[in-house]
């Protein structure tokens, strides 16, 4: 919480720091010894959920081991490995997905203080989810959840897609979650760098367990990201690039000190909107023929984003007043002031885009060059996007 002393705000910080540097270091242990172990044989390694009982989470502090015949949504939603609320509105109608992926899932979490993930009645934050495929293609994608939801929230979009392909996928949440995630921490900012820590901290422990499981450490390792879950991608690899060969940040959100963010971006936005002249909303940065989705992203977007947000990174803005006064008007004191004919689905493209990112790191193959992709006027939307002619 807000308001501690200097001193406590200190001391609460080097805990926290502490704490996932020794998860880490835990992991880190764990594959220098893995490391030189010997391979388990194919047949071994193939059998279903085989080696299920070495599978031990480094630094969890509880963790959840099931053998499933299907680790996709189309079998964790009827087997309770999943929660449908944390990825719905993520992807579009009409996206098809793999199914039938049979191996382990590991649920669980890590040491933390903080309790606003309620999933699976814990109340407790810093969860985890690992899924490890009887087929496995010796690769590992990490990630974390987009905006304040839950650890669930990738598994249409990233994980089901991942699994199909061979790869382990590893989760976590962030360290916390929902709309008062700016209460962890003791200091401005302290939430968001905690989501920094937790993505590092899932990455080695999935590692560990990738060996424990198939008897060696994963070949390749990509991070994969939608919204604040590509910004984890962009951290990870300017600031871990030893844990992975590659990343992709779908349409990820800046956080950054210095230089545009939403924090000076949005409040411009709300001053403007709504306008009998579109012009103030140009001026504020909104591109011509965006107009239809202003109505629902003033109503859903960009006043909670920036009340929620700003509260985590300069809560002094309007005192003891928490997130901001919804839809404040100008003059307010402290007040901070579906469409598918039209969108394109960015799910195939994101798919497209980790292919490449294949081909160039794996195979040597040059991706395409920058460009914006118009969008098709025909042609399945939801499941394909090639990103070049």
């Amino acid at each position: 919480m807000r308001g501690i002393d200097g001193d406590a705000a200190r001391r609460g910080e080097a805990a926290r720091i502490r704490t996932v540097a020794g998860v880490a270091a835990a992991g880190l242990a764990a594959l220098v010894a893995l490391a030189g172990a010997p391979a388990a044989s194919a047949g071994t390694s193939a059998a279903h959920c085989a080696r299920l009982d070495r599978v031990a989470v480094p630094g969890a502090e509880r963790q959840v081991k099931a053998c499933l015949d299907d680790l996709t949504t189309a079998g964790t939603t009827v087997s309770g490995h999943t929660v449908p609320a944390h990825w719905a509105g993520l992807h579009p109608a009409g996206a098809v997905n793999p199914k039938g992926v049979p191996g382990i899932q590991v649920d669980g979490y890590f040491p933390d203080t903080s309790a606003s993930n309620t999933t699976h009645g814990w109340n407790h934050d810093a969860q985890f989810v690992l899924r490890l495929p009887d087929d496995w293609n010796g690769g590992l994608v990490v990630t974390g959840t987009p905006g304040n939801r839950e650890q669930y929230a990738n598994d249409f979009t990233v994980s089901d897609w991942a699994l199909a392909k061979g790869y382990a996928y590893a989760v976590t949440d962030k360290g916390n979650v929902g709309v008062t995630f700016h209460r962890d921490g003791r200091r401005p900012g302290d939430a968001i760098a905690e989501w920094n820590d937790r993505v590092t901290q899932v990455a080695i422990a999935a590692k560990a367990v990738v060996a424990q499981r198939y008897g060696r450490l994963p070949r390749r390792t990509y991070a994969a990201g939608i919204s604040n879950g590509g910004y984890l991608v962009r951290w990870q690899l300017e600031n871990r690039a030893w844990l992975y060969d590659g990343g992709i940040d779908w349409e990820g959100t800046l956080w950054r000190v210095r230089g545009d963010n939403l924090i000076n971006f949005l409040p411009p936005a709300l001053r403007a909107y709504p306008a009998s002249d579109t012009q103030a909303m140009y001026d504020a940065g909104f591109a011509r023929g965006s107009e239809f989705l202003w109505p629902f992203h003033h109503r859903y977007y960009w006043d909670l984003t920036q009340r929620l947000y700003r509260e985590e990174l300069d809560p002094s803005f309007d005192g003891d007043t928490e997130a901001g006064t919804p839809f404040c008007s100008s003059g307010t004191p402290a007040c901070d002031a579906a469409h598918p004919d039209r969108l394109r689905p960015l799910l195939p493209c994101f798919r497209s885009a980790f292919e490449t990112l294949e081909g160039w790191v794996e195979r040597r193959q040059s991706p395409p060059p920058s460009a914006t992709l118009p969008r098709p006027s025909t042609g399945d939307l939801p499941n394909e996007c090639r990103l070049s002619g």
